[in-house]
């Protein structure tokens, strides 16, 4: 399932500029620089380049650092010193709905890394991730159940994300403690993953927007006036699972669903058997049901004359 988490930050505080948050998330480009300086030909410095990743937002591409920080530093009208003035969203993907986005695009059976696709489909593999990514960011709007404000899809945030590829180690990781790999080594197979930067505010410079809130979804009255309040995570990550399955015309399997692996990790041993028997009962009549279609279907063809 998508995992679509509304941090608050990356390690930094949010309460000023997301200077430092924006900054660091060209990291992915330094290192191709850093590549780049290594490579002779132009064919091979245009291939590198080809690969660089920019900022987006809802309706515009190729987006500098620079035009993120002013956008996200000015879009605070009426925000005090300590109250947040960003979150950093971050979206990530199991490795077969990644194998699945890659297929829907190239005639590859198998990509064990980016570096495998050519330009174009790495092109299109850029586009579809970014195509999902306003989806969810419309699910972020549309989760603050604000519509009779204005709010109502993507487009009324002021965002911007950035698709990143590779991953790496860290000193906290297994593989790192065992000596497997080093901190600091990529780690394998594919790591296409999304981070956001999301002003507080929307674009109005109205309505406070927090998705950390522990208040999940809930009405008030003050002086008379009603106004919601409230996130709720849960809900965020089912509606993008369901995006995901529509857009990418995905056929998720019943253990991959995000509510069954919510019951699988933290259900009790009665209610993890319950549903272990129940994913099983569906899945066997999933197998049945096709396997009867595939059946039927050449039974046909043999009595066909022409």
């Amino acid at each position: 399932m998508p995992i679509s988490k509304p941090h608050s930050t990356l390690g930094a505080t949010n309460i000023s500029s997301c200077s430092d948050l924006a900054m660091y998330l060209e990291k992915e480009n330094n290192d191709l620089d850093m590549l780049l300086q290594k490579m002779n030909s132009i064919d091979e410095k245009r291939e590198i380049e080809s690969r660089k990743q920019f900022f987006f937002s809802h309706s515009k591409n190729n987006i500098s650092t620079n035009e993120v920080i002013s956008s996200i530093d000015k879009n605070i009208k009426k925000l005090g010193k300590t109250d947040a003035k960003y979150f950093a969203p971050t979206i990530s993907f199991s490795q077969q709905e990644l194998k699945h986005i890659i297929q829907s695009v190239t005639d590859k059976k198998e990509v064990k890394n980016v570096w495998e696709l050519n330009i174009n489909e790495y092109e299109l593999f850029n586009d579809k991730i970014k195509g999902y990514t306003k989806l969810i960011m419309t699910n972020y709007a549309k989760n603050f159940n604000r519509e009779n404000k204005g709010l109502k899809s993507g487009d009324d945030l002021v965002y911007f994300a950035k698709i990143e590829h590779f991953r790496k180690f860290k000193g906290t990781d297994e593989e790192v403690k065992k000596r497997i790999h080093k901190a600091g080594d990529y780690k394998p197979e594919i790591n296409s993953h999304v981070h956001l930067v999301v002003s507080r505010k929307d674009k109005t410079q109205k309505l406070k927007l927090t998705p950390t809130t522990k208040e999940r979804s809930i009405t008030r009255s003050i002086g008379g006036n009603t106004y919601h309040v409230g996130f709720d995570r849960m809900k965020w990550i089912n509606m993008n699972e369901k995006s995901f399955d529509i857009f990418f015309q995905y056929k998720r399997k019943e253990r991959e669903k995000f509510i069954n692996q919510c019951i699988l990790k933290n259900g009790s041993p009665k209610e993890k058997e319950a549903l272990l028997k129940e994913i099983e009962t569906r899945e066997q009549t999933i197998e049945n049901t096709t396997n009867y279609g595939q059946n039927d279907t050449r039974n046909t063809s043999k009595g066909r004359s022409w």
